[in-house]
């Protein structure tokens, strides 16, 4: 049987048909921009470049003209093709990954979220994106939910972690929900990595069932959720459940069993904290293209951090998603936390509301269960919020809302 590559659409593309389309492939671009996001053209791609040893640079397939206008590119550059002079025939896909392993001038250029502001350009090298790629053989036959956005640092790495096993990808990223459920049986997926947004949203079409084959449950991109995680500990109760934190600049550095992240020996002495409890990278962690823009020797990630002790650190909020209540600081992920514990509550978000007294209000857009009545759970949400928070951080609005707008990287969208 022909070991599968990737699914998905129902299109199953095998080890074999990758292997033909890369000796087929003489016209090749240093933009990988896919109109449709059609993963396995972002793959061909992205393996393509690895073999020939060029460097590529990442768009998402919906960016408008006007969006790749300003990232400061030009349309016509990045629809430009080139023909390969010198092609190589591969008899096998290790010929591949021995190719691979042998690139010296590789890089690949992405994007950060540009959530505040212009979004930056960050090139990693093969390195950074695989330095914590885990590979073995008894992780051969991993089978791999990939739920993440094929363009983004999250989607990348477990692009990789799966193509240096030569794994099996059965693409869910933006599959409809219920759909889930069958995907996950029919292909027997083993290990599943996606924003703890994306599991609540699923979690309504899992319910109902027991996945025993599950070995692997990854989440990152969001604050750990302790209540999602007993959730998915008994829909998935043979899954090792980590928490990873990454970033695009950095790429994936910390990773933790619950929501203390452990700073390994080797990055003892390249993380500190400011005077401020924002966590700061040393240059040398970062993407290559990076390097050269870093001012001073530390990368100022704005992420609030708590530290544990020196080896450990928990992740407390964004900086910029406090929000300022009559000069009172409030840490939306705190408020989040406490009331998804109410009974009818699928989801949370927290966020701020402009407002003439106290500068910003509180608002909780809440995912609510079908079967619990509005009226109730608001009253519900209200009493418990009084109970259990200071005055100020109490939500003054409630709405109730059918899902909660994603970025196009499966995050919530606070603002």
């Amino acid at each position: 049987m022909k070991q599968t590559f990737l699914v998905h659409n129902d299109i199953v593309y095998t080890y074999e048909n990758l292997l033909d389309d890369l000796n087929n492939k003489e016209i090749y671009s240093t933009y990988i921009y896919v109109q449709d996001n059609n993963p396995y053209e972002i793959f061909l791609s992205i393996i393509h470049s690895l073999l020939y040893d060029y460097p590529i640079e990442i768009l998402d397939g919906d960016f408008s003209e006007k969006e790749i206008d300003e990232l400061g590119l030009n349309v016509g550059n990045v629809l430009m093709t080139s023909k390969i002079t010198e092609s190589s025939h591969f008899l096998h896909f290790d010929e591949v990954m021995q190719q691979i392993q042998a690139i010296e001038k590789w890089h690949l250029t992405l994007y950060t979220s540009g959530t505040t502001g212009r979004p930056k350009k960050v090139s990693h090298t093969f390195h950074s994106f695989t330095r914590n790629v885990k590979k073995h053989n008894k992780l051969e036959n991993d089978v791999w939910a990939f739920a993440y956005n094929p363009t983004h640092m999250a989607g990348l790495q477990v692009f990789f972690q799966a193509l240096l096993n030569q794994n099996t990808l059965i693409y869910i990223f933006g599959e409809s929900l219920k759909n889930v459920p069958t995907l996950i049986k029919k292909y027997q997926v083993t290990n599943i990595s996606a924003t703890p947004t994306f599991y609540r949203n699923v979690l309504p079409y899992l319910q109902d069932d027991i996945y025993s084959i599950i070995k692997r449950v990854t989440f990152g991109g969001e604050k750990f959720d302790a209540a999602l995680v007993v959730k998915l500990n008994s829909i998935f109760p043979n899954a090792k459940i980590t928490n990873v934190y990454a970033s695009t600049e950095a790429g994936s550095l910390f990773a933790a069993r619950g929501d203390e992240f452990e700073i390994k020996a080797e990055y003892q002495q390249l993380i500190k904290t400011s005077a401020e409890n924002e966590l700061c990278i040393h240059y040398s962690l970062l993407g290559a293209s990076l390097h050269e823009q870093q001012k001073n020797e530390w990368f100022h990630t704005g992420d609030l951090v708590e530290m544990v002790d020196q080896n450990h650190f928990k992740f407390l909020s964004r900086q910029s998603d406090m929000i300022n209540v009559g000069g009172y600081k409030v840490n939306p992920f705190e408020v989040e936390d406490l009331l998804i514990q109410v009974p009818g509550v699928n989801d949370i978000l927290v966020k701020s509301k402009k407002n003439s007294v106290t500068g910003e209000l509180i608002v909780a857009d809440v995912v609510k269960d079908s079967k619990i009545d509005g009226k109730e759970l608001k009253i519900a949400i209200k009493k418990f919020a009084v109970a259990h928070l200071q005055e100020w951080k109490v939500p003054r609005i409630i709405k109730f809302v059918d899902e909660l707008p994603c970025t196009r990287t499966g995050k919530k969208v606070r603002k």
